[in-house]
């Protein structure tokens, strides 16, 4: 992932990004959520947010057992800060491989996230929200996991 903006704080955004993107190439929910605040939100198109780790737990575990991601690449378009809380602008693509078979399905997201820095410097992600730029790619509801 390449990260550039206001401020170099790429090296701070970097570490939480590869550890989100890391857990989600492997499916570790565990690792995934702890990267979001407690309260953290998760946003997907087309589907009702998801609020707090242990909702997090919940839908990430079916969706990681459900789906794995193939050729997943990030890019960085944007991201500011004011030292406590932060923005990231940025896109994806990639495919959507179903664990149980059957086609792949193409992804290409826009993301803004929210990221609140930690007493100890970390980051986590209060808001995760994001938009499909590829029309019937939706794998984020039930409807669209069946």
């Amino acid at each position: 992932m390449t990260l550039s903006g206001e401020g170099d704080y790429s090296r701070e955004f970097s570490a939480l990004y590869k550890k989100l993107v890391g857990a989600a190439n492997v499916g570790d929910v565990h690792t995934y959520v702890s990267c979001y605040t407690e309260d953290g939100v998760l946003m997907p198109p087309h589907a009702q947010p998801i609020v707090g780790q242990a909702a997090l737990v919940g839908y990430m575990t079916e969706w990681f057992g459900t789906w794995e991601l193939e050729g997943h690449v990030a890019t960085m378009d944007d991201q500011r800060t004011d030292g406590s809380v932060a923005f990231c602008r940025y896109r994806t693509r990639g495919r959507y491989l179903p664990r149980a078979g059957g086609d792949p399905v193409p992804y290409s997201h826009t993301y803004v996230d929210t990221l609140i820095k930690q007493p100890d410097g970390s980051w986590l992600v209060a808001v995760h929200m994001w938009s499909s730029n590829v029309a019937g790619s939706n794998v984020w509801t039930k409807e669209g996991r069946k």
